[in-house]
């Protein structure tokens, strides 16, 4: 029998948005938690996420008048999907559709404020019951300021962003040199920005506003969180989880048990190269990653070593990256793929994609590829034209830094085969592709990809690009590259669980006490990318679904979402 240091209801093992959600689910449901986070600072990889959360038949879409029912959403998944058990199945499929809108209320009703992301497609809008409209949530802006001295045990935020923007201000800001919707919404971004400061608040968007929001709302309830405090083995007596053994800041052991339940909420492995070698498609590395620096497989460890299912190992929220220097930082890149003026080649000089296509496909079919033929990196070509209009990663449209060239970041040259010769491309074939590439661009169809034709697409084309907002010619010197690597924002693969949030067994058979949601769990998308915020509306979903079932509560799901309210 253990010997416990403290006690708590449920012990929650991570501060990103799956922890966080967890602790405020438990206290909701008059239960005492206490959340454990490894790193110093709170936050995880949500933290530096952008913060979308594909939310179907939201209430926010439905007051507008757009029509959603969870059933559209839930068949739109399924073709997508397809099969693909123990991660995803048709019981977690369901409890995401109907428990997610319903999960969007639950935080609202504790203070949590959100908005719409209008416009913001799902990813395949060939596919029946995609949404063209968007099924987009995401964190109103927030004021770290009201955090007091926990403002500061956040990570910063890189530039762009470090303003206070969401994930619809990125589509528009990118084009701020090419139309007057995108420089009006710029400017009021700095306007907010500055008077903000002016005022002496610290505004955040995007995922870090929903952390920060958590994680007010947790200190509101007096949940204890502690920095620095990782743990190390889970405490398994008599067929369930009762505690953890956790390692305190300096080091000294403590053990904490858990009266109803340990959640793991710990995110992937991302940054851990032994698991990422022994786990997933080669080469790889933990430097492509955009994960936060603390994603190390501690929540996947710690349910394995009590013998937990696993699945979707291999699979990461894969997206096509630059790295500054060798060893990172990575840049994941989403919208300059799909700008006019740009194509993505692979080692023989030749285009093998839709650059426009989602992240998670793109990098799979990098790997793909490279099962033939050499395409990673793979290098992101363009010219001058497009370097003008448009930022590259933090690079502001027409400013490319000296040392970036001088570094070999950005590979530049007066023509296409001595680009070929810097980059080791055979010139004659970069060549042909390029020149096949601009008679596309001039009809505007893209006979080989199909690039432009579908609405996502086009999100984040050029609308004064004509005649597709997504093709433009490659013509005006001097000429760019840049090699890309299959990054990620997380690993996809994790602990399997039920729809309740219960960590099973290879048996199927839950483990008592254990729970697990967010990066820490097999995702119940699958190998597949719906649509924009698929990694933290589950997250957050399957924590409310978790805690509630931890609390001996009721499925909340157990009806169908209405189509009006």
């Amino acid at each position: 029998m253990a010997q416990w240091d403290t006690t708590a209801d449920v012990v929650v093992v991570g501060s990103g948005a799956a922890g966080l959600g967890a602790a405020l689910v438990s206290h909701a449901n008059g239960l005492t938690p206490v959340v454990l986070e490894a790193a110093a600072l709170a936050g995880g990889s949500t933290m530096l996420a952008g913060g979308g959360m594909w939310v179907p038949a939201n209430h926010f879409m439905l007051d507008d008048g757009d029509s959603d029912t969870a059933e559209q959403a839930l068949d739109y998944m399924e073709r997508l999907i397809g099969d693909l058990p123990p991660a995803s199945t048709r019981a977690r499929r369901e409890a995401f559709v109907y428990g997610a809108p319903r999960m969007i209320e639950f935080f609202e009703s504790v203070g949590i404020r959100f908005r719409r992301t209008t416009g913001y497609p799902d990813y395949f809008t060939d596919v029946p019951n995609a949404s063209t409209v968007g099924r987009g949530v995401e964190s109103a802006i927030f004021d770290t300021r009201l955090l007091g001295e926990w403002a500061d045990k956040l990570p910063p935020r890189r530039f762009p962003r470090s303003l206070p923007i969401g994930t619809l201000d990125v589509a528009s800001i990118v084009l701020a040199k090419r139309t007057m919707r995108g420089f009006a919404r710029l400017a009021r971004i700095y306007a907010h920005h500055y008077v903000a400061r002016a005022r002496g608040q610290k505004l955040v968007g995007g995922g870090g506003a929903l952390v920060a929001q958590l994680l007010y709302q947790t200190l509101q309830r007096d949940i204890a969180v502690h920095l620095q405090t990782r743990v190390t083995e889970l405490v398994f007596e008599d067929g369930r989880v009762v505690g953890v053994e956790a390692a305190a800041p300096d080091g000294t052991p403590r053990r904490i048990k858990a009266n109803v339940a340990v959640h793991l909420g710990a995110g992937g492995f991302a940054r851990n190269a032994e698991m990422r070698e022994r786990y997933q498609r080669h080469p790889i590395t933990a430097n492509w990653t955009s994960a936060s620096a603390g994603d190390l497989g501690d929540g996947l460890k710690l349910g394995q070593s009590v013998g937990a299912a696993t699945a979707l190992l291999d699979e990461a929220w894969w997206g096509p990256s630059s790295l500054l220097t060798p060893d990172g930082p990575a840049i994941f890149h989403v919208s300059e793929r799909s700008k006019p003026g740009s194509l993505i080649v692979d080692q023989s000089g030749v285009r093998y994609l839709n650059e426009s296509m989602d992240y998670v496909l793109a990098g799979q079919t990098m790997y793909d590829r490279s099962k033939d033929v050499p395409a990673i990196p793979s290098l992101l070509v363009f010219d001058q034209r497009f370097r003008d209009r448009y930022p590259f990663g933090a690079n502001l449209p027409g400013r490319t830094p000296r040392e970036l060239i001088d570094n070999g970041y950005f590979k530049r040259a007066d023509t296409i085969e001595a680009l070929a010769r810097l980059c080791d491309l055979p010139p004659d074939a970069l060549r042909t592709t390029v020149e096949r590439f601009n008679g596309c661009a001039r009809t505007g169809v893209d006979e080989d990809f199909q690039r432009g034709d579908s609405v996502y697409d086009r999100y984040y084309g050029d609308p004064r690009n004509k005649p597709n907002p997504c093709l433009g010619v490659i013509d005006k010197p001097p000429f760019y590259a840049v090699e890309l690597y299959p990054g990620d924002l997380g690993t996809k693969g994790g602990l399997v669980t039920d729809e309740n949030g219960r960590v099973l067994t290879e048996d199927g058979s839950p483990i008592e006490g254990l729970y697990a949601s967010g990066n820490t769990s097999a995702s119940v998308m699958g190998r597949c990318y719906p649509g924009p915020g698929v990694t933290i509306a589950p997250a957050l979903t399957f924590s409310w679904l978790a805690m509630t079932h931890a609390a001996g509560r009721p499925s909340p799901v157990g009806r169908p979402v209405a189509t009006a309210r």
